[in-house]
């Protein structure tokens, strides 16, 4: 018998003490991956079905707070398992005196979020994806889990000085592998309207690394050698799965295009922007402008050091006489391609402009390279399969070869495949309530010959009813350790195993 716990964090504190399970009709959720192969996973969501007979789960009659945290666990065998964590985005009670009186609550991660945040972070050199992914995190509008305790501005119950605390820096849990590539520069492609989480997903796939939220809400990077280097089976089946789905060559790959930037350097001390007509600053003013940095061809230009803010002031009278007590213009955030400055005149008389220049150092992004891995053998034998690459923060041509040879090493011969696996709990209730994101799994299937092959859990979806059914399906990627050879743990005699080339 499996036991379902949905719980929300009403008071915001991390207790999640309101139960809401005995109103349960149906749970559906999912976690992770869309395919094989991705590098940042799709929003994670859940849809909770309940009873609303009383208006429980009527905001306007009852409060229940959008943002607040809901937590989904399972009681079974007496071991309870946390499955999601996400926060209330959307609730659809039913109206109508005589309809079903039911209610529909929907969560999701914090990838909304994120993808309604600007990436927008100073000058990065020399630095790995996970120092990337953290610096935009931190920096993204993400609602914090627990606001019980923590000190929010002329918000009732939050703003009581004595005993409350201040936020801290990092503003969600995360798990971050650092990354096994040093990328020279990071960022300098981004705009205004590149959002957190299309920075993200740029940054995992330039490593080919995998960014997820998981079970418990946390945000993972994991690098990517994590896939080779973990190779326990945490359960294995053989002819005992619900179904799957299986297809023979149709993840195989015979030609990949990367497609890098070269980066260059400009000389310091440049003119990198100028204000191109005179602005009238009134008295007692401050303006604030945020500066998109761009080369002649009005591409990002990435600014790689700040050495001064020039500004020329004049009376506003049009006299041209110089002024400059109680003028200012400074620099108040650096992005990578972007820079916001303040403009001030503490002065009793308006003031103009005449002239701004910004001062310092660009990075260039020169024409794009593709570098190619291709399969001759193959393509002619099994006809052309194509795949193209994106991996803007890549600038180096032997890190981009290698990338594109391991990619094209592990799927360039046609193979059965497994992509997906359905299990019923009630049947198997430890691996279908407790396999999450990246286990390793290994599977047997006598119908269609497939034997002994590995595979990992990039994918989890749910769907559980209150009398019990529980059918995960989980989607699958095969395993790259069985064909390449990892030093100190490999055994050296299968011929189709190769060194991995990153």
């Amino acid at each position: 018998m499996i036991e379902y716990r949905i719980t929300i964090d009403e008071d915001h504190s991390g207790n999640f003490a309101r139960e809401i399970s005995g109103e349960a009709l149906e749970l559906r959720w999912r976690l992770g991956m869309n395919a094989a192969y991705d590098s940042m996973a799709a929003a994670s969501w859940a849809h909770i079905t309940l009873l609303n007979p009383d208006g429980a789960f009527s905001p306007e009659r009852r409060h229940l707070a959008i943002g607040a945290r809901v937590r989904i666990q399972s009681i079974a065998e007496g071991i309870r398992r946390r499955h999601f964590t996400g926060v209330i985005s959307r609730i659809e009670p039913d109206a109508g005196a005589y309809g079903e009186k039911l209610a529909r609550i929907e969560l999701a991660d914090i990838l909304p979020w994120l993808a309604d945040s600007p990436a927008r972070l100073p000058p990065q050199s020399d630095v790995t994806a996970g120092q990337v992914i953290a610096q935009l995190l931190d920096n993204a509008t993400i609602r914090r889990a627990p606001l019980a305790g923590f000190c929010l501005i002329d918000v009732p119950g939050f703003s009581e000085i004595d005993g409350i605390r201040i936020f801290p820096p990092q503003n969600h849990p995360r798990r971050l592998q650092a990354g096994k590539t040093r990328f020279a520069y990071v960022g300098d492609w981004w705009r205004d309207s590149t959002s957190a989480r299309a920075a993200i997903s740029e940054i995992a796939a330039s490593e080919r690394g995998r960014f997820y939220i998981d079970r418990a809400g946390t945000a993972v990077f994991l690098d990517r050698h994590h896939t080779l280097t973990q190779t326990a089976v945490a359960a294995s089946f053989a002819d005992d799965m619900a179904g799957l789905r299986y297809s023979y060559g149709d993840q195989r790959v015979n030609h990949i295009a990367l497609r890098m930037r070269p980066r260059q350097i400009g000389a310091p001390r440049s003119l990198l922007w100028q204000l191109k007509a005179p602005q009238k600053i009134d008295q007692r003013s401050e303006l604030e402008l945020t500066l998109r940095l761009v080369d002649e061809r009005d591409q990002p230009l990435g600014l790689l050091a700040l050495d001064a803010v020039e500004a020329h002031f004049e009376d506003a009278d049009g006299s041209g006489e110089p002024r400059s007590r109680g003028l200012l213009a400074e620099a108040v955030e650096l992005g990578t391609s972007s820079l916001r400055l303040r403009i001030s005149n503490r002065t009793r008389h308006p003031a103009l402009l005449a002239q701004l220049h910004i001062i310092g150092q660009a990075l260039y992004r020169r024409d794009p390279l593709e570098i190619v891995a291709a399969d001759g053998e193959g393509m002619h034998r099994y006809g052309l399969k194509r795949l193209s690459l994106e991996a803007p923060a890549l600038s180096d041509i032997a890190t981009a070869q290698a990338v594109a040879s391991y990619e094209l090493a592990r799927r360039r011969r046609p193979r059965g495949t497994i992509t997906s696996l359905s299990l019923q709990a009630r049947q198997q209730p430890a691996a279908a309530l407790s396999l999450s994101l990246f286990d390793r799994i290994r599977i047997s299937e006598a119908q269609t010959g497939h034997r002994d092959r590995e595979y990992f859990i990039v994918g989890e979806a749910h769907q559980a009813a209150a009398s019990g059914e529980h059918e995960v399906t989980w989607t699958l990627e095969e395993a790259d350790s069985a064909q390449f050879v990892l030093l100190d743990s490999s055994r050296i005699d299968d011929s189709a195993a190769v060194l991995a080339p990153y």
